[in-house]
């Protein structure tokens, strides 16, 4: 140190390594910065992209001073503050409760018309089971008309050839002219048959057929009658909940889940005082169609000529009987159902006025 030359280091002895503590070797000290055109492009393309971005958060966040400013020498994008984060969260809640709330209407919309097509499609049914139950009475007036026509045809061809076969034994049974005065008939030409002959034993006797023939298509129709109640019985089930309108207020309905059950077959209805109506909804379509039914049935059955036969008067008494036990039973069933609700209520009410005295002493 001795032997160096005064002013060796500038005229300043304190810049010698010995002064300088922190000072590291040449080869751990960082390269020196030089002009990069690059590096100078690249930051720029991110001071852009920062202002970029915090443009579009002044879409949606206030202007305000933010104290997490980012670092434009970093480049890097830091998170949002916890203001910012609590805003976008309760944006993103409203718009996802607003999709939820449209989805549901939506859904309730296409409920809504998937019932109103059901009840479309229930009424086209009924409507074209209407229109086959009536074409198919026709058909079957048509039938047995024709059946009738043709009958009768068929017998009075009978009656006809019947009496040509007994005309015919009669001129067989007559004594023969003799040969001499009698010209032998030709055998090219046959001999006419005689025209029939009818007398009153022939038309009483016709008139007895065509009785009988009549007697047995009314037995035949009050069969038919009686099947088709059958199958009516068998498809109809008694409904749980029956839908009656409200005394005094004609719009309003009243929902009653039914408590008894059905009369057993036989057994006599009890005679129930009931003032309560029908409403005449989706709800209590099967029980106005099945006694709609059995009205018709008894129309028809009322139709049907006994031409002075017992068997078919008592026949026919015997199913327009059983028709009527089961209308009967029907009716009971919806109002002792209306009966045991107001019996209900009233013991509601009765409840509910005792509780009143009770606290008001």
């Amino acid at each position: 140190m001795f032997n160096v030359p005064y002013g060796f280091y500038g005229g300043n002895p304190f810049l010698h390594s010995s002064y300088i503590p922190d000072q590291q070797p040449y080869y751990q000290q960082p390269p020196r910065s030089y002009y990069n055109p690059r590096e100078q492009l690249a930051q720029q393309a991110r001071a852009r992209a920062l202002a970029e971005q915090r443009a579009r958060r002044s879409q949606w966040l206030p202007e305000e001073d933010d104290d997490d400013d980012y670092s434009e020498e970093d480049g890097q994008y830091g998170p949002l503050g916890l203001r910012e984060r609590l805003y976008l969260d309760a944006r993103k809640r409203q718009q996802q409760l607003e999709r939820q709330e449209r989805m549901r209407q939506e859904q309730e919309l296409v409920r809504r018309r998937a019932a109103e097509e059901r009840e479309r499609q229930l009424q086209l049914e009924q409507r074209a089971r209407e229109e086959n139950e009536r074409q198919r009475q026709v058909l079957e007036e048509q039938r047995s008309n024709m059946l009738r026509q043709q009958k009768r045809e068929r017998m009075s061809q009978l009656f006809e050839e019947r009496e040509r076969q007994n005309a015919h034994r009669e001129a067989s049974r007559s004594p023969s002219r003799s040969p001499a005065s009698s010209p032998s008939p030709s055998p090219q030409e046959p001999a006419p048959l005689p025209t029939p002959q009818y007398d009153e034993k022939h038309e009483e006797a016709a008139s007895v057929i065509q009785q009988q023939f009549r007697i047995h298509q009314s037995l035949k129709s009050i069969g038919a009658s009686q099947n088709k109640f059958k199958d009516l019985k068998n498809g109809f089930t008694f409904p749980t909940t029956i839908e009656f309108i409200q005394p005094g207020a004609p719009d309003v309905h009243i929902f009653v889940e039914t408590q008894r059950r059905p009369l057993a077959e036989g057994e006599e209805p009890a005679p129930v005082d009931s003032d309560g109506k029908l409403a005449y909804t989706l709800r209590n379509y099967p029980l106005h169609a099945y006694v709609e039914a059995l009205s018709k049935l008894l129309m028809e059955l009322d139709g049907v000529n006994s031409w002075g036969s017992a068997d078919v008067r008592k026949r026919r008494r015997g199913v327009v009987k059983e028709i009527e036990q089961e209308v009967q039973r029907v009716e009971a069933y919806w109002k002792g159902a209306w009966q045991d609700y107001v019996e209900a209520q009233k013991e509601e009410m009765q409840v509910e006025e005792a509780v009143q005295t009770d606290e008001d002493m």
